[in-house]
Formats: C-alpha cells, sequence, structure tokens
C-alpha cells in the first residue's frame, strides 16, 4: 500500500522531481525501507514547495532550482546515507558493528590459519649422526657381539618350530617327554648358545641402524634391533639352567645364567627406552633363576663363592639407571620437524605432523583423548597458545635434566624430601601436546632401574649367607657378621627405604630377606597375595621379599 501512494505521489510532480528521486535512491545504497522513507520525505520536501505553484510551467521551473539548490546527487545520497547511519538505534548501531567485527576477525582468522597451515619446517641437524657417535664406541668391530646375537637369533627362528611350544613354559610345569624333547633340541642346537655366549663375554654391544624406508634420516625411523628373538634366547637359556640344574651340573647352569645377564646388560646403556627395557627384564629373569636354584638345591659353598665374585665382578662398574640419550636426541628431531624455523613467535608447531610420529599415536596416548579434546581443545591450542619451538626445546633440556637428577637420588630419598616425581616431570611440559606425547614415563622407568639394582645386590648378599651357612653350620645373626667375616664388602642399602639396609631377619631353621618395596614402609616382611593367594611380584603394596623364594 505504501509502495503504491509512493508512486502515486511521484505522477503528481514533475519528472525531473522523479527522475532526481529516484536517481538520489539508486545511489544511497542502502537498506529499502530507508529508501523508501527518503524517498517519501524528499516528495513530502518538494509537495509543500511546489504547493503554491499555479501551473505546470510554475513547478517546473521552481522543481529545477530546487533540485540544482541540492547539489551533486551522488554527494546528496551519500549525506543522507550518512544522516540515516547516525539516526539509527544504539541497539542497531551494537549489532551493526558487531557483525563487523565478527567478519574482520573470521577474516583475519582465515588468513592466520592458511598462514599458519602453510609453515614447513627446516631440518638444520641430523641427529642419526649425533645418534651414531653416542651408541658406537671407538672399538673394533670384532669387539662387538651383535653379530654373534643376530646370527643366533636367525638360527634360533630356523630350528625352533619343535621348541615353540615349550620354550614359555615353567620347567616344573612340563611333563616328563617334554623336558627330553627340549633337552634335546638344546642339545642338537649347541652351536646357537655357544654364539649366545661368546657374545655375551664381548665387551660392546652396538647395532648398524636400520630405517624404515619412508622416514629415512629420521630418529623416530630408527628400527630397534630383534628384541623378540633376545628375549627367545634367555627362555631358551633357561630351560638349559633348569636342566643342568636337574642333573647337578650347577656351573654349566652358573655359566647359562651368567651368560643371560651379560646379554640383558649388553641392550641397555645408549639403546632406545624399548631395548633397555627388555635387558632389564632379562637381566631380572637371570637373577630370578639365580636365586630358584640356591633355594631348591644344596650347592657346594666354593661353586657358590666362585659365583659371587663373578657376578659382583660383572656389576661392579653396572650402572642400574635407564638412560634417555637416545630418547633425547629423538625429542630433539622430532620438535625440529614439527615446527617452523624463524617464523613470527620463534617457530609454531605444524600441523603436518611427519606419518612416523603418526602411527605412534595408539601407544603414546592421543587415543586417550576425548572426541571433544581432539576435534575442539587440541587444534585451538595448537593454533594460538602451544609454546612455540624455542620453548619446547628449553621444556625438553628441562625434563631431560630433571631426569638426570632424580637418577641420582634413590625412591627412599625422595620419598623422605617428600617430592613427587611424576607431578614435578608433568609440570615441566604442561600444555606442550608433542612433549606430552613424546617424553616418556620416567616415574615407571626410574622406579625399575632402582628395583633392578636392589634385585642383584638382595640376591649376592643371599649367596653370602648361604656360603657362611655351610662354613659356620649357622645362618649370621645379622648382615654385620657377613661383613665381619669377608663375605660381603659392604651392607647394601634398601633404595626403597630411607637410607636403611636391606631387612635381614633370621628365623628358628631360616632367615628372611626383604626391601621395604614400592610403598616404602616395613610391613615386617608380609608380601602382597593375589586373588588366588599367590604371591605379587613387585607389588605396589606390602615387602618385596627376596628369600625364601616365592615360586
Amino acid at each position: 500500500m505504501a509502495k503504491k501512494l509512493q508512486k502515486a505521489d511521484l505522477q503528481s510532480l514533475p519528472v525531473c522531481v522523479s527522475e532526481f528521486i529516484k536517481q538520489v535512491i539508486k545511489k544511497m545504497r542502502y537498506r529499502k525501507k530507508v529508501q523508501a522513507d527518503v524517498a517519501a520525505e524528499l516528495i513530502a520536501h518538494f509537495q509543500d514547495e511546489l504547493k503554491e505553484c499555479s501551473t505546470d510551467g510554475q513547478k517546473e521551473q521552481k522543481a529545477q532550482l530546487l533540485i540544482d539548490g541540492f547539489g551533486d546527487i551522488k554527494m546528496l545520497a551519500v549525506l543522507l546515507r550518512r544522516a540515516k547511519k547516525r539516526c539509527r538505534p544504539l541497539w542497531r548501531i551494537l549489532v551493526a558493528r558487531g557483525f563487523q567485527t565478527a567478519g574482520l576477525l573470521i577474516l583475519c582468522l582465515i588468513v592466520y590459519i592458511a598462514w599458519f597451515l602453510t609453515g614447513k619446517p627446516v631440518i638444520t641437524t641430523n641427529y642419526i649422526e649425533e645418534y651414531n657417535r653416542i651408541v658406537r664406541p671407538a672399538a673394533d668391530e670384532s669387539l662387538n657381539a651383535a653379530p654373534l646375537y643376530e646370527k643366533a637369533i636367525e638360527l634360533y627362528e630356523v630350528s625352533s618350530d619343535d621348541a615353540s611350544e615349550l620354550i614359555g613354559k615353567k620347567y616344573y610345569e612340563a611333563a616328563p617327554e617334554e623336558k627330553q624333547a627340549m633337552e634335546k633340541w638344546l642339545s642338537d642346537n649347541r652351536d646357537i648358545f655357544d654364539m649366545v655366549i661368546a657374545g655375551s663375554k664381548k665387551p660392546y654391544c652396538w647395532f648398524e641402524n636400520e630405517y624404515d624406508e619412508n622416514n629415512k634420516n629420521m630418529m623416530a625411523a630408527v628400527l630397534v634391533p630383534n628384541l623378540s628373538g633376545f628375549r627367545r634366547l634367555a627362555y631358551a637359556l633357561r630351560w638349559r639352567v633348569w636342566i643342568n640344574s636337574e642333573k647337578g651340573r650347577y656351573q654349566d647352569a652358573f655359566d647359562d645364567i651368567k651368560a643371560c645377564y651379560r646379554l640383558g646388560r649388553h641392550l641397555k646403556g645408549n639403546k632406545t627406552i624399548i631395548a633397555q627395557l627388555v635387558g632389564v627384564a632379562i637381566e631380572a629373569l637371570a637373577v630370578q633363576e639365580l636365586r630358584s636354584i640356591v633355594s631348591q638345591h644344596k650347592i657346594e659353598s666354593a661353586i657358590l663363592a666362585a659365583l659371587q665374585k663373578d657376578f659382583e665382578q660383572m656389576v661392579a662398574d653396572e650402572d642400574f639407571v635407564v638412560r634417555l640419550d637416545v630418547e633425547r636426541l629423538s625429542t630433539y628431531d622430532a620438535i625440529q620437524r614439527c615446527f617452523t624455523e624463524d617464523r613470527l613467535g620463534k617457530g609454531h608447531i605444524i600441523f603436518e605432523v611427519p606419518n612416523v610420529l603418526l602411527s605412534m599415536e595408539e601407544g603414546l596416548g592421543l587415543s586417550n583423548y576425548s572426541i571433544f579434546e581432539k576435534f575442539l581443545r587440541v587444534p585451538l591450542h595448537i593454533l594460538f597458545t602451544h609454546p612455540n619451538k624455542q620453548q619446547t626445546r628449553e621444556m625438553a633440556d628441562r625434563f631431560y635434566a630433571f631426569y638426570d637428577e632424580i637418577a641420582q637420588k634413590s625412591p627412599g630419598q625422595f620419598h623422605s624430601e617428600a617430592i613427587d616425581i611424576e607431578k614435578e616431570a608433568a609440570e615441566i611440559i604442561r600444555g606442550n601436546i608433542l612433549l606430552e606425547i613424546l617424553t616418556p614415563l620416567i616415574h615407571r622407568m626410574y622406579e625399575l632401574s632402582y628395583r633392578n639394582k636392589t634385585d642383584v645386590e638382595a640376591t649376592l648378599v643371599i649367596i653370602a649367607i648361604l656360603r657362611y651357612n655351610q662354613d659356620v653350620g649357622d645362618y649370621p645373626e645379622n648382615l654385620e657378621q657377613l661383613v665381619t667375616a669377608g663375605y660381603i664388602k659392604e651392607i647394601p642399602l634398601d633404595s626403597f627405604s630411607d637410607n636403611k639396609p636391606l631387612v635381614y631377619k633370621k628365623t628358628d631353621d631360616n632367615f628372611l630377606l626383604y626391601s621395604f618395596g614400592e610403598n616404602l614402609k616395613d610391613d615386617g616382611g608380609e608380601i602382597a597375595l593375589d586373588d588366588k593367594g599367590k604371591a605379587k611380584k613387585w607389588a605396589d603394596e606390602g615387602d618385596w621379599v627376596f628369600w625364601p623364594v616365592q615360586n
């Protein structure tokens, strides 16, 4: 209806006025409602000015004068548009400004994301060369045990069909015919174990680098040796230990135990964490079987003395700490591959993470993120608040320096100082997704290191106590008597206590030797039991009892 009235009003005005108003409205380029209001105001203005004119000629003449008075049509349209904007209600102004601001922010965000996504890393350091430098000693190839181990694993895999089902079974679980079959297989493949023993006597063990072909020259693509093969060799040696012990060939059994221990030790040191943990497990296997044999068989004191001396020499210079040198280099390499170089903000993290890191997602914890974290919180954090390259490198340095520091203190010391290792380590890398994924759980590795150390030291004390019993005819009243009599040089401290020795208690016809264990308190030699009433090894509650041996 309003449009019809406006059209009728225009027709009542001179043609020049109608054309003028139409051009003004067209050049305003504004909302239709405002244009209609302006048109109505102009129509009313011309109607008021022309109502005194009696003839069409007079109207045309005066209308033209009025039009000329308005000046340039385009400028008039701009002034009218501005006037209308100034007269808008406050809420409308705020809404308009809000939309304008949002549009500008969206545009900036698009530009920022485009800039962010185009960032590329710059590889400045070949960490593989550094890795080769630290893992290979300055030694002749003839001193390297790795080729012998690899050849033994290769032969084992070819000839293990007859032993594959028995190799993981415990000796006391096997039937007599199974024991005979295993003994025959071990005899037929003696050359395999001759290689293992020969390799264990070498002073060094390093492996030639192998890479994931899709990610050459990347630290995370360095392949670890055949660790499952090492475990199988250790299990096979354990069978030889059982069989030789059963037949009274204790010296042969102990030789295999020492070879097994040295095999595990060769996987430690400047190796990956996985390799070192397998090495620790093989060492623990050897020590456990040693305790089992001396608990089940009465062995001459002279043989035990020789065994104790050999073991003490083997562990005299052993560093029980799990080393993180290779993981440190791997983290540095990941940082240079996952951040840009010298862009705004000193290098930002990139979305295009190398494939080899993406393949580690399940094992490194990304799969534990909720849908909200994966698709909203994490992307926003990466885009806007994630630490830059320089900050990430500094965080990594502090993280590994923290581990180097805590490795020099026992769990008992940290407990007495009320230091929460896990919490402090997490605080160092808090907010850094890349480091949260890449850095290892040092709390568990730290405890494994000291658990392994305590295991070995307790076993050597047990051998000394058994020797003393055979020589004197009774168990010592305390561990100080072992030192006085020359059976041990010093009483080992329990790493899981506040600077106290391993707990020794003489009983009526036996003795008790234990560590406080992971809960760091003396439970009087009480061990934790599972649902079936069996002793839980290395439980986080109760004491860790080394003697009597828990089968």
